[in-house]
């Protein structure tokens, strides 16, 4: 009876480590634009009002690149959670010590954003290449 609680207890520790990773599906690979909202900083004693900007994401393969008005920003991303309505992903961005959050939903070709703080989360929508 031990040895085969034994053999149970090491089958299910390889079947449980052995799982297949999490792929975006290709439907999803393209093009997203939106605009990240303005916002207020405060920087002490006083506050600094930051314009709307737009924002360009394009999701490809294994990479994104994340062009925020002049700024272009290029990295890998990894599916960190696969829900009923959407996928969770990880982005780490060359040159970034903080990595991106985006979500990728099933309906409506949309994705949003998570905005490090302060700044705020913005939705974006699929455009044609």
């Amino acid at each position: 009876m031990r040895k085969h609680l034994l053999y149970f207890i090491l089958f299910f520790s390889f079947s449980a480590v052995a799982q297949k990773p999490i792929t975006l599906k290709k439907k999803f690979y393209g093009s997203y634009e939106g605009e990240i909202p303005a916002y207020t900083l405060d920087v002490g004693t006083d506050n600094v009002n930051v314009d709307a900007v737009a924002i360009k994401i394009k999701l490809a393969g294994d990479s994104v690149h994340i062009t925020v008005g002049q700024n272009a920003l290029h990295g890998v991303y990894h599916v960190l959670f696969e829900g009923k309505n959407y996928f969770v992903l990880d982005c780490r961005m060359d040159g970034q010590l903080a990595g991106e959050r985006i979500v990728v939903y099933n309906r409506g070709k949309r994705i949003s954003r998570d905005g490090l703080f302060p700044q705020p989360s913005s939705f974006l929508d699929r455009v044609k290449d």
